[in-house]
């Protein structure tokens, strides 16, 4: 409203002071204080996480407050815009979000530790044999052109791109699961998880309320009257989805629903009493009067509590109920009780029988009919999830902002193991710093009531902990901590724009097993990166030893520059293609979460791999060493044929090993033979080409020779195949 003139405005446009009129199916653009309202109710889950309408009210401070993200239910009113843009509750989540700038994942720190140390000795060496090379009195090119040679062998850059591969097709296998990867990185990460931070409403359920039963307390209503009361609670066309819930569950239960629109008038409307809980409506009988007598009746719902305090009712009767009431919720059913009052007949057609329309006056003395329970169904494949993701060692926590009685019945059905006796309100957290912070988050499996920072603070102790902590959500109010998460991870369908930027991974069906396909994935992931480096590290070893030796040993040199870009181009293709394999996971799914202090490249399997290469480049070494009076073409095809020939075995060693770890029971898969065949091929080929050969400085040997050479490759690496295989 500006100039008493009502308009639409950009939402950018809003400034404090402003006063706005929001309706039924608004999204409020700023944080206000409402100066007049009717029937205002306000859907702020994903602010809050807390699934329940609020009931939005100017005659109470804390219930005349609207936030800017929240959207109207039902009813409208007007309200004074208090704060805009950052300063909003909605702003300052972004601001926390912000707070937390995506890191760098602990298997990226250790391999770019690694590169880093394996360029500096690649460098070291160069120089090195430069300098020895100037000293044995070699011409300058020459010894250049040797430090060349060990530079191009050393240098790891065969690990970075391999991990980028590996990622990506990861991520590639998990959009056919519906799960789209935002940061490559997550995926591997996500594979040594530790705890998973698991929202309730949204992640675990639905996030829409379902009518599930129904309880008559009061034998002369019976069933039927009972569900007519709550239709008549309700708004004739109702926007709040629990009223169009009741509706539902009142026509499947036999209540010709517009039939009785058509009976009753609805006369009277008294809005959500934000005290006792509740609201009610006074219906006029449309045509004379009921087979009752009375022409008119009152009708509540809401809060047991609240319409208790208007009922007549013994006290056996309330003991009853209340039981009933706190059996319901314990299950996680949201409890509303239903009431009516029949007026007193009076004379005349328009009297509404005795109701005033003064709201303390009509609600009086009503009759208690019965309960109706609402529950926001658990997702059917939570369950499955919940079990494989405990079986592998993960440990999930329920952090949620709805209240304690529901998150305990969320997880009792969702099977999350926790203990009766730690299950904590996040205010708990409140004042807790350092080691007792983390001791009580470590120990609780269930917050409830948690507020957008408390989330986050959950998240930031577990990290402090030493724990590699995922984080689920769906609202505004998750995003901070799906930020300050190692891994964040939003529902795609129900997650707003917030949630899904500050996370990781977004599911973008909403389904909660797709976190268990990303988890498997992860784990896969680093299995078969493992493999490949192993195989780089033989490889590398191989490679240098060779392109080392020549020089120190005064021989020619073996390796050429343009000799290494081929077995480059034969290197990157094996490790991209035969180990990324996209096997089963059972067997890794079975084991307790990686440690982060595990090593990308374990010392023992690491040295074998090491030993591998070295007697392969010995034996190259030697059949360089003793066919050199054949020419160097001749001499460098017989050590090129070596190493070819001992790539592919380092590589069936490694897939052996690999498949003997998994339980696998076929040693080596299709893509290994296809691609070995391939590799082997492209030496022959090549000597076929005169000008490649020349380039290459390779020409045909004599079948013995390269008989000798496959011999000697299968020597010096068989005993590697052997034993996994066995």
């Amino acid at each position: 409203m500006r100039d008493s003139i009502e308009r639409e405005v950009p939402a950018e446009e809003l400034v404090p002071g402003d006063l706005i009129f929001v309706a039924e199916g608004d999204v409020v653009h700023a944080d206000a204080q409402l100066l007049q309202a009717a029937n205002l109710t306000v859907d702020e889950s994903h602010l809050t996480g807390e699934a329940e309408p609020q009931a939005r009210t100017p005659d109470l401070p804390m219930a005349a407050e609207l936030w800017a993200g929240s959207r109207i239910l039902t009813g409208h009113g007007y309200a004074r815009v208090s704060a805009t843009g950052e300063r909003t509750r909605y702003g300052q989540l972004a601001r926390l979000t912000r707070q937390s700038a995506a890191e760098i994942t602990p298997l990226q720190q250790k391999i770019a530790r690694m590169t880093a140390r394996f360029f500096a000795a690649a460098l070291a060496a160069a120089a090195a044999v430069f300098a020895f090379r100037l000293w044995r009195g070699q011409r300058l090119d020459q010894s250049f052109l040797y430090a060349i040679s060990v530079a191009m062998s050393a240098v790891p850059e065969e690990f970075l791109l391999v991990f980028t591969v590996f990622l990506s097709v990861s991520a590639w296998r998990l959009s056919r699961h519906k799960v789209l990867v935002r940061r490559l990185t997550s995926v591997e990460t996500l594979g040594s998880t530790t705890q998973i931070c698991l929202d309730k409403t949204g992640t675990l359920t639905r996030g829409t309320f379902t009518l599930q039963t129904h309880l008559v307390l009061d034998p002369e209503c019976g069933e039927h009257g009972l569900l007519e009361a709550a239709v008549l609670a309700c708004e004739i066309h109702p926007g709040d989805p629990m009223e169009q819930a009741i509706l539902l569950h009142c026509q499947e239960h036999g209540i010709d629903v517009p039939q009785l629109h058509q009976k009753w008038l609805l006369a009277l409307d008294y809005p959500f009493d934000p005290i006792g809980k509740h609201m009610s409506h006074v219906w006029k009988y449309r045509n004379g009067r009921p087979p009752s007598g009375a022409g008119s009746r009152i009708v509540a719902k809401g809060a047991l509590e609240g319409i208790l305090a208007h009922c007549r009712i013994d006290p056996e009767q309330r003991n009853r109920a209340e039981a009933a009431n706190r059996e319901m919720a314990a299950a996680g059913i949201r409890v509303l009780a239903v009431a009516s009052r029949w007026g007193e007949p009076q004379q005349g057609g328009d009297s509404l029988d005795g109701f005033t329309g003064t709201r303390e006056q009509d609600e009086r003395e009503l009759t208690l009919h019965g309960l109706i329970g609402f529950q926001d169904p658990l997702r059917p494949e939570v369950g499955a999830a919940v079990r494989e993701c405990q079986q592998a060692g993960i440990r999930l926590k329920l952090v949620t902002g709805d209240h304690l009685l529901t998150a305990h019945a969320v997880a009792e059905a969702a099977g999350i193991a926790h203990q009766d006796d730690r299950i904590e309100t996040a205010d708990a957290i409140e004042g807790l710093s350092g080691k007792q912070l983390q001791d009580l988050v470590e120990r609780t499996a269930i917050f409830a009531r948690a507020r957008p920072e408390q989330k986050f603070a959950i998240v930031d102790a577990l990290r402090a902990a030493g724990e590699i902590v995922a984080m689920t959500g769906d609202g505004i109010n998750d995003a901070p901590a799906l930020r300050r998460a190692h891994i964040g991870v939003s529902m795609g369908r129900r997650g707003t724009a917030v949630a899904r930027e500050a996370a990781d991974l977004v599911l973008l069906d909403d389904n909660f097993s797709s976190l268990v396909a990303a988890i498997r994935e992860g784990r896969r992931v680093f299995a078969d990166l493992q493999s490949a480096f192993l195989y780089l590290v033989a490889f590398k070893t191989m490679v240098v030893a060779v392109a080392l030796s020549t020089p120190l040993l005064g021989m020619p040199i073996l390796l050429l520059p343009v000799n290494l870009v081929w077995l480059e181009l034969i290197v990157h293709p094996v490790s991209a293609l035969v180990f990324d394999s996209g096997r089963g996971c059972a067997a890794l799914m079975s084991r307790p979460p990686r440690a982060l202090a595990a090593a990308v490249i374990p010392l023992r399997s690491g040295l074998i791999a090491a030993l591998s290469g070295a007697l392969v480049a010995c034996g190259a070494l030697m059949l360089y060493h003793y066919r050199l009076d054949y020419g160097e073409a001749y001499a460098r095809t017989i050590a090129l044929t070596t190493i070819v020939a001992g790539s592919i075995v380092l590589t069936a060693a490694e897939l052996a090993r690999d498949r003997a770890r998994s339980a696998s029971r076929i040693p080596l898969g299709l893509r290994f033979w296809i691609v070995s065949a391939l590799v082997a091929a492209s030496l022959p080929l090549l000597i076929s080409i005169p000008s490649a050969a020349d380039l290459l400085g390779i020409k045909w040997v004599q079948p013995r020779d390269f008989v000798l050479a496959l011999l000697i490759a299968l020597a010096a690496t068989g005993w590697r195949v052997a034993g996994p295989m066995a």
